[in-house]
């Protein structure tokens, strides 16, 4: 019977001792395992939201804040006080009007259009600027023709054709552009300054002077 009994007690006393090896080595795992560098990753919610403002937190200290400029277009108010907020079409109708009327008067409202607007009403207030007098004409035709844009350019010389502006036509005779340079050459003998064309040709045998002197007769009449 006593037997049995220490029997009984070594089978329960078996698992014992096992469980408890078993945890002692995990102790010591857990104690001389060497420890990970990697940060702790925290969980975060997967939509984070950033603080909009004219300086916003995440902007780059090496860049600053941004600035965005809004266009503001005033130049209509000129035209009518009461005219209020007008679309491109509006606008568009307004300049050609400014154009077909042409006094100095009209120059300067399309001058300040030049400067407030852009793309295809830029290019309008330059070419209905051609068609204007006063003093300021001339000196807004050689800031548009400043302009990296082709078109831009082509108007300004336009304008400067129908003004007789010799100056600024013998400039563009060497444009980058071969059209605006044609209008160029188109502007000085309508001007009867073909010796300006034929000096400024002389020696030239690039493709944009060959192009004035085989298109120029033709576009002349002659």
């Amino acid at each position: 019977m006593l037997g049995l009994e220490l029997a009984y007690v070594g089978e329960l006393l078996v698992p014992g001792i096992i469980l408890g090896v078993v945890g002692i080595i995990l102790i010591g795992l857990t104690i001389f395992w060497p420890r990970s560098s990697k940060p702790v990753v925290t969980a975060v919610s997967p939509v984070e939201t950033m603080p909009l403002g004219p300086s916003p937190a995440w902007q780059s200290a090496s860049t600053g804040p941004v600035a965005v400029f809004a266009r503001t277009i005033t130049w209509p108010a000129l035209v009518d006080p009461e005219a209020g907020e007008l679309d491109d079409q509006e606008r568009r109708r307004v300049i050609d009007g400014l154009g077909i009327v042409g006094d100095a008067w009209c120059a300067g409202i399309l001058a300040k259009a030049f400067d407030e607007e852009e793309g295809d009403l830029r290019v309008a207030a330059i070419e209905a600027l051609g068609q204007c007098d006063g003093e300021i004409v001339g000196r807004t035709l050689e800031r548009a023709y400043a302009s990296y844009s082709i078109p831009e350019r082509y108007a300004a010389i336009d304008g400067a054709s129908r003004r007789a502006d010799v100056a600024l036509l013998e400039r563009a005779l060497r444009d980058t552009d071969g059209t605006v340079a044609l209008a160029a050459a188109y502007g000085l003998h309508r001007a009867k300054r073909d010796d300006l064309i034929d000096r400024n040709l002389s020696g030239r045998t690039d493709a944009r002077a060959n192009e004035i002197r085989r298109v120029l007769p033709i576009l002349s009449g002659v």
